[in-house]
């Protein structure tokens, strides 16, 4: 008797996977098409919310190649400006969220270090960047100069069309802007595909949930190419 149960439930198994195989394999090429985009729309959608669910600390700046070539020359001053900062920025303890509010995701960066602790990253940029400046008696705003620290790890995120003053208030040094998921409802499976890691609206860049917790986010500037921001989970 018991073997006859153990062939039943086999019988059974082979049945249903029959079955589930069998209704796949009844559906026309484009309701195939449909099902598929449906269940990648869904992993998209838990990946833009794991994004915005969690806290995530800088870890790295990789500098596209472009980038770091025009560091090393005499006219690249805007370029070392921004791979120093990205390095600095690691010294300021900075950690991203976002806070829902309506349908939309604000950003937020804390940095994580007392008032004097500031003072002295700060103070070490400007000595590191601006060497005469203390010479001349001239000091870094402290807001707008952290404003531009945190737009190192939160601008890769914002949409594309933003300016500075739309990321980031200069005299309060916080984040302003707002993010929301991209619309890939217009897309076909095979474009949908090709733009599943441009997950924010307005941004082209590509956001990557890496398998050891990290996340790399794409840096575009029409100059210098593609440079990459990677974050680590706060557990």
């Amino acid at each position: 008797m018991k073997k006859m149960n153990v062939f039943f439930v086999l019988m059974l198994g082979a049945v249903v996977s029959f079955s589930s195989c069998s209704s796949d394999d009844d559906l026309t090429p484009e309701e195939q098409e449909a099902k598929d985009k449906k269940e990648l729309l869904a992993e998209i959608t838990v990946n833009y919310n794991m994004v915005i669910a969690k806290q995530w600390a800088y870890k790295a700046f990789e500098p596209s190649a472009d980038l770091l070539a025009a560091s090393k020359t005499e006219d690249g001053a805007d370029a070392l400006t921004t791979i120093a900062k990205a390095e600095h920025a690691k010294n300021f303890n900075l950690v991203l969220s976002f806070g829902m509010e309506g349908d939309s995701a604000k950003a937020k960066v804390d940095v994580n270090l007392s008032d004097e602790e500031i003072d002295v990253q700060l103070k070490a940029f400007q000595d590191d960047l601006y060497p005469d400046f203390a010479e001349w008696g001239f000091i870094l705003g402290k807001e707008s100069t952290l404003a531009s620290f945190r737009r190192v790890i939160a601008a890769p995120f914002a949409a594309d069309d933003l300016k500075i003053d739309d990321i980031t208030n200069e005299e309060t040094g916080l984040c302003i802007f707002k993010i929301g998921m991209r619309d890939f409802t217009e897309l076909n499976y095979d474009d949908l595909v090709l733009n599943q890691k441009k997950l924010v609206g307005g941004n082209v860049d590509k956001i990557y949930l890496n398998a050891d917790g990290t996340l790399t986010v794409e840096v575009t500037d029409e100059k210098y190419g593609v440079s990459k921001l990677i974050l680590e989970e706060v557990k």
